[in-house]
């Protein structure tokens, strides 16, 4: 397939490139365009790894060992194979890459196996989010090749451990051991993508997380049974305009609005106050965003919560990690690149659960709750830590 998207290109004059995690794979690539246009090349440089044809077409080969792969260059159209092995992708994508596509407006293939949640798997989520137009995915098994028998995949299927089945044959992302949270994808109602009309007599905490230019404003609503009823996510809108649209939310679905105070979150809360609605203010600081998250991935852990089939959302919650700062404290947040904007809006929402939405449960049950959450928590928290701790005391 990346011989096939490049060669017509190249016929048509154009320069493109070829890029792969190391030598290794670049080998065999190499002789296999060599060896196919052979009846249209003019030249052949196997030091450089370039290919020139009769057409004025030419390919050039790289491997990303090197973060400065194809600086300088212009071309038409670039394949990156086996794009989740390439260790200095997204260094080599944003620093040299990216910028050989701008004078002919080229495009890019990433093809590879899926391989944790790297930058491979962000510009897979790329192709799912409806505001990058310009990024499209596809996700296919290996049982769709039609050129490899099916009963040798059955018989991987018997013989291998699931998780390297599902990553190897099923093209599956799979969960780092640094993700924070844990039953995300059983907890989403697949299919669910609209938002529910809201219920008489049913109360709801509406989470917000405010962004203006770059982030995102998320709004999301969870009635007092966990189930998640509203999502809306927009930006480069003005903060008159996104009042006005928290304060529709808040009066279809009643309850409480548990809006992120911090920066300019003040003034905003303000001025929603005024208008009436029922606000209640979430300074972000490292502690009260840590308590939230906590408070989310416990509920999703429990499996208390069912959510909407959002993308951007799903994706952003199994995206986010545990990390071990330069001072040896585990600092939680998005993988850089990526937001946390729909991860914090529903961490709003749910942090005021079973204290601004009521919950129908007897006390004997709100006391064996409490007490299984606080167990819970613990052992949630000491499973997080492990990893950390045996890194940090052996």
């Amino acid at each position: 397939m990346g011989l096939e998207r490049l060669v017509r290109p190249m016929l048509a004059g154009f320069p493109v490139g070829w890029f792969a995690p190391t030598y290794k794979y670049l080998t065999e690539v190499w002789q296999t365009f060599v060896r196919t246009l052979r009846p249209v090349t003019s030249r052949v440089n196997s030091t450089e790894r370039r290919i020139e044809l009769i057409t004025g077409g030419v390919a050039e080969f790289w491997t990303l060992d090197d973060p400065d792969a194809g600086r300088s260059r212009k071309y038409k159209r670039v394949v990156v194979d086996e794009a989740a092995k390439a260790k200095n992708l997204e260094a080599a994508w944003n620093g040299a890459i990216r910028a050989t596509l701008t004078d002919f407006k080229g495009d890019a293939d990433f093809y590879s196996t899926p391989k944790g949640r790297n930058f491979f798997w962000k510009s897979f989520v790329r192709g799912q989010d409806e505001n990058e137009p310009e990024w499209a995915c596809w996700q296919l098994p290996t049982t769709s090749n039609p050129y490899i028998d099916p009963a040798e995949v059955e018989a991987a299927r018997k013989q291998l451990p699931d998780r390297i089945f599902r990553q190897e044959y099923l093209a599956e992302f799979l969960d780092d051991a640094g993700g924070v949270f844990r039953n995300v994808e059983p907890s989403v109602d697949k299919g669910r993508t609209a938002n529910d009309p809201p219920r008489p007599g049913d109360s709801y905490v509406v989470g917000v997380d405010l962004a203006r230019v770059e982030d995102f404003t998320v709004i999301a609503a969870i009635d007092g049974n966990g189930r998640q009823a509203y999502h809306e996510r927009f930006n480069q809108i003005s903060w008159s305009r996104q009042i006005e649209a928290i304060k529709s939310v808040a009066a279809r679905y009643p309850g409480a609005v548990v809006v992120d105070s911090t920066g300019v979150g003040d003034p905003v809360c303000e001025a929603l106050r005024r208008s009436g609605v029922k606000v209640v203010p979430y300074h972000f600081s490292n502690a009260s965003k840590e308590a939230a998250v906590d408070r989310l991935a416990l509920l999703l852990e429990q499996d208390r919560l069912r959510l909407m089939d959002v993308p951007a959302q799903t994706n952003e919650l199994l995206a986010y990690e545990y990390e071990l700062t330069p001072s040896r404290n585990v600092r939680m947040s998005a993988p850089e690149g990526m937001h946390d904007d729909c991860v914090m809006a529903l961490a709003l929402a749910a942090w005021g659960l079973g204290r601004y939405a009521s919950v129908a449960e007897t006390p004997e049950q709100a006391e064996a709750r409490e007490a299984a959450e606080a167990e819970a928590r613990a052992q949630a928290q000491a499973e997080w830590m492990s990893p950390f701790n045996d890194e940090l005391f052996g």
